[in-house]
């Protein structure tokens, strides 16, 4: 009996062992460590979130490709009382807000088991404007915290591996292993490093394609290509959403020229809509697709920046 006992608490033990979650900490910025990182995922009105805590308050940051800084705190949901104004920042909606910067961020938790202490120089905002999708919103995660690493997003899974981008990964293409690839898009990026953009055609239009995980997918045409692809039965619309915002289906996407798609509740803009998005990414082409949510369900994803590619996979 007393070797059974024994042999119940070793187990017992082990069990508990294998349970624990081993944090890895690290100071002062905010970027990625180690070869491979998978971070899980949250899906919430079509945007990507993942879970962590600032200052011991829990909450979410949206994965956000279209903002550049590394990680920059939601200062409604988040005191930070020690914030310096640091002027205004507007969104690609046209919304404003207050900018701030803080010398210090005692602890920043992102998934598990990545812990960032004593974070220098660190941006927050008044996110409010994100709060409707999710109350509990603490801010973003951006191009900065990944730059140097290829990552894959993957919406069904609901996960994103961060891969180192080294010389041998390059060759090996591991990142691809067990996946069945439909396509290599290259991209080219103008102003800013963080928005991969490409030249689209549907049917004889031709467009600026820009890539976001922020945005649910959107179209602008001028009013006679809307007219023209509409009567080509390219451009459909299906009515709106609960905002009242046009929705359309859009078809015959070509994609740089490697990739055709179709996608459906696509937001249809206008040129007045995405003047605040056309001065920060100096888009000048006069009809514009913004490939998000609508896209990144349809297809597995691999966005490698350093050699400007991102890779279609199917789920």
């Amino acid at each position: 009996m007393k070797q059974l006992l024994i042999v119940l608490l070793i187990l017992s033990t082990g069990l508990h062992s294998a349970g624990q979650i081993t944090q890895h900490h690290y100071e002062y910025e905010p970027v990625l460590h180690g070869d491979t990182i998978v971070l899980p995922i949250t899906l919430i009105d079509a945007f990507p979130f993942i879970t962590g805590e600032v200052n011991g308050v829990k909450g979410k940051f949206m994965f956000d490709t279209g903002n550049q800084r590394a990680i920059s705190i939601n200062d409604h949901v988040i005191d930070l009382p020690k914030k310096r104004l640091a002027g205004k920042g507007i969104v690609g909606s046209g919304q404003t807000f207050n900018n701030s910067i803080n010398d210090t961020i005692r602890q920043v938790k992102l998934g598990d088991e990545i812990v960032y202490d004593h974070l220098l120089n660190i941006k927050s905002g008044n996110y409010s404007y994100l709060e409707g999708i999710t109350p509990d919103v603490i801010g973003y995660v951006g191009y900065d915290y990944f730059k140097g690493y290829i990552f894959k997003l993957d919406y069904i899974k609901r996960k994103v591996t961060f891969y180192k981008n080294t010389i041998e990964r390059n060759s090996l293409k591991d990142f691809l292993a067990g996946e069945h690839v439909l396509a290599v898009i290259p991209f080219f990026t103008r102003k800013l490093p963080n928005h991969p953009m490409v030249k689209v055609k549907i049917k004889d239009v031709e467009l600026l394609g820009a890539f976001d995980t922020g945005q649910y997918g959107l179209l602008q045409l001028t009013v006679a290509d809307q007219k023209e692809l509409q009567a080509k039965k390219a451009v459909l619309a299906i009515g709106a959403d609960r905002d009242n915002t046009p929705l359309l289906n859009v078809r015959n996407i070509n994609i740089a020229g490697v990739f055709m798609t179709d996608l459906k509740g696509v937001e249809s803009a206008t040129l007045g809509d995405t003047g605040t998005v056309r001065k920060a990414l100096e888009i000048t082409e006069k009809n514009l697709i913004n490939i998000g949510y609508r896209f990144l369900t349809s297809y597995k994803t691999v966005w490698d920046y350093d050699n400007k590619k991102i890779y279609v996979l199917s789920y």
